[in-house]
Formats: structure tokens, sequence, C-alpha cells
């Protein structure tokens, strides 16, 4: 035995060392994890909200007591955008494709002139309103727009509203993700000076993607059909996503688009080629990994937003949410006005609610995590991002529901509609 140095410990002490490896530090955030979304669950709320609130106490405890629990866990910003297209292949695995050819006009002007007015108008408001330079306002706005639908399917299918409006919602979510990454991404390039040839650019992300990600969908269609095995058809849907993935990112494409393509053809054909054990597996565990996830960036948001600028810059507020709600309100009731008007049946209640269906979470989460040291105004963009966040999460779900129960009491049933 070898003589140690007697010291005093705190309890701060002790919980520091206890965490000052990363393995503890992860085994702690999926603790916790776990724990609001089932806090979340039993309350009858989205697990989404659970994560939330619970990386907010952490985020808290932390600015008061000094305690990080995430001090030595690096935020590389291509890590996190491996996470969110994780997030984009589980919602992919869940749609349904039958549905979405229904809604193939409504989704397709949503989700890509939607996202582009929105992010446009957006943009401009942040410019005028903020005074924000427009290089910059067109990158927070890509942060600020893309949607994340999946608290609000959950509403939905409490409600027990048809299954066209839930793929509407969802179908536009899966789809303007990756736009607004890659509007984000351009953004992102333009700002910081680099070259792009938007023709070969454009070509291989709009084209190239969706190929690319079909193509192995494809293939990995044919070798479920030969296979009886949940475990390895489980193991065959991660080394889907790899492939999709990284290869996308090799020949430059978007590895969004791709991750969504491959994952939306395997999961409308699981029905042909797996049993209901192996189907039941995969989802479950895509949706645990996609409950992970969230977690996992609610708790590191905190590393880059320190609580004394959700101070400083809370009179940003107000207009942030404006903005926004603004942003989108008129990019959806344009768009879906126009295909009313061409015979597509998009009654007003069903614009209301594709509209407050407008979740920024996930995709807002992963850029704010990502945003260069260089960027001007990084502190306040970041502070909006938050409010967004924070707006999306504890208010929007509730406004969701008011709408859902009081167009649900109407004469003709949502499900009807």
């Amino acid at each position: 035995m070898f003589p140690r140095e007697k010291r005093t410990m705190t309890l701060t002490h002790v919980i520091t060392e206890i965490t000052s490896e990363t393995p503890f530090e992860l085994v702690i955030i999926f603790a916790f994890v776990i724990l609001c979304s089932l806090l979340a669950r039993k309350l009858k709320q989205p697990a989404v909200m659970g994560c939330f609130i619970g990386g907010f106490i952490i985020h808290l405890l932390g600015s008061f007591t000094g305690i990080d629990i995430t001090q030595n866990i690096p935020l590389q910003p291509h890590f996190i955008m491996v996470l969110i297209a994780l997030l984009i292949y589980n919602e992919g695995l869940h749609l349904d494709f039958e549905q979405l050819k229904i809604n193939k006009e409504e989704i397709s002007l949503l989700s890509i002139g939607g996202t582009i007015i929105a992010i446009a108008l957006c943009a401009y408001l942040l410019h005028l309103l903020l005074k924000i330079p427009l290089s910059v306002a067109v990158i927070a706005a890509a942060m600020f727009m893309p949607t994340d639908a999946g608290a609000v399917i959950a509403i939905l299918n409490d409600m027990g509203v048809a299954p066209r409006w839930k793929s509407l919602i969802s179908g536009e979510s899966i789809f303007n993700d990756p736009f607004g990454l890659i509007i984000f991404g351009m953004a992102l390039a333009v700002f910081s000076g680099i070259e792009i040839s938007w023709g070969k650019t454009l070509a291989l992300i709009l084209i190239g993607s969706p190929i690319w990600g079909i193509f192995w969908g494809v293939l990995f269609y044919q070798i479920y059909k030969r296979l009886n095995d949940p475990i390895s058809e489980l193991l065959l849907s991660m080394m889907l996503f790899v492939i999709a993935f990284y290869g996308a990112e090799l020949f430059h494409m978007s590895e969004f688009l791709a991750v969504a393509a491959a994952s939306i053809f395997v999961g409308n054909k699981k029905d042909f080629c797996m049993d209901h054990e192996t189907i039941e597996t995969l989802e479950r565990f895509w949706e645990a990994i996609a409950i992970a996830i969230e977690g996992f960036l609610f708790l590191m948001i905190g590393k880059a937003i320190p609580l004394e600028y959700l101070v400083q810059y809370l009179y940003l507020l107000p207009a942030t949410i404006l903005i926004v709600m603004v942003s989108r309100s008129f990019a959806v009731h344009t768009l879906l006005t126009i295909m009313d008007k061409i015979g597509q049946n998009v009654p007003l209640k069903w614009r209301i609610i594709v509209d407050l269906s407008g979740l920024h979470v996930g995709v807002t989460m992963a850029i704010l995590l990502t945003l260069p040291d260089d960027l001007p105004r990084l502190a306040e963009i970041k502070a909006m991002g938050y409010y967004v966040i924070i707006w999306s999460v504890l208010v929007m779900p509730f406004l969701m529901k008011m709408a859902v129960k009081k167009m649900a009491s109407s004469a003709k049933p949502l499900r009807d509609c």
C-alpha cells in the first residue's frame, strides 16, 4: 500500500472526480435521459419535454455549483450531424409510404418550397428588425425553421385523427430537416468564403442523394428477404445507416437526404420481409436511440449556452418567437391555401394544425451546437435558438392540444376531415 496524501473533499469535489472520466459521464447522462423520459410518459407528456426539463435542471445545477458532467465529452460538428442523421433515419423507418404518396404534392411543396420561403422570410425579418447581417441571418434562420414532428405525432395519435394528416406532418418534417440543413451548410460555406460549384453541388444533393439512398435501400431489402433473424436484421439496419450516411458524405452528396430515402424505402418494405417480432424490435430500438439522442443534445446544449446569455438577451425572446411563428405561418398557409384552391382539399382547420405542428427542436439543437466561433453576434443567436427550443417544447404542444380538442368538438370530427 502506498501512503495517500490527506486532503479535504467537498461534495462538489467528489462529484467532479466521479464524472472526470467520459464513461462515467455517459452513464450519468443516459441514466438521466431514461429517468426524464419515464417521468414525462407517466405524466402523459411527450418524452422530449421530460428530456428538455431534465437538461435545463442540469444546466442550472452546473451554473450554480460549477459541476460540469459534460466537460470531457467533445462536441465535434461532424459527431452532432451524425446524431441528427440518426433522428432522420428513425423518422423515415416509421413513415407510411402509402400515405406519403397520397400527400406527395403537399409534402413536396411544404418541405422544399415551404422551407425556402420560411427561411427567407425569417432571415429578412431578423435582418430588418434585429439588424443582424443578412448572411448571418440566413444561417440563424436555417437553424430556427426546420421542424421536429415527433411530439406532435404522439398528440395526434392520442386524438385518433386521420392517417392522412399524421403522414402530412411527419412527411413534411422528415424532408424539411434535410433541406434546412442543406441551406444551413450552403449559407455557412458562403459566409466562410468557400467556393461552391452550384450546378454540380445542387445536382449531387437533389438528385444523387435520394438515388444513393434508394439504391442501398433496395439492396438491403433483398438481403432482408433472405433472412429470418431479428438480431441480424437489426444489425443490418445499422449498417444501412452507416453506408447511406458515409457514402453520401464521401461523394459530396447530402447525407441527410440519402439517409431519409434509404430509411423510408426499407421502412415501408419491412412488412414484406420481416416478421412481427423483428419489426417490433427494430422500431423499439430506433425509437430508444432517438430519445437518447434528443436527451443527450438537451444535456449538452448547456455547454454551448451559458446561463447568463439567456438572462442577458431575454429582451430578444418576444421578437424571436414572433419572427419564427410568422415565418412558419406565412409559408404553411400560403402554400396549403394554394393546394386547397386547386382541389387538394386542405381545409382551414388542418392548415392551422399543420402550422402549429412546427416544433423546432432536434435540428435547431444540432445546428446551435455547431455554430462557428467567429460568427458575428454569436451569443445573441445562441440565446435566440434556445428561446425557440423552449417555446417549441414547453408551449407549442399545449397550443397543439388545444387546437386539436377545439376542432375535434366541431360538427365534423377531425378523423373524417
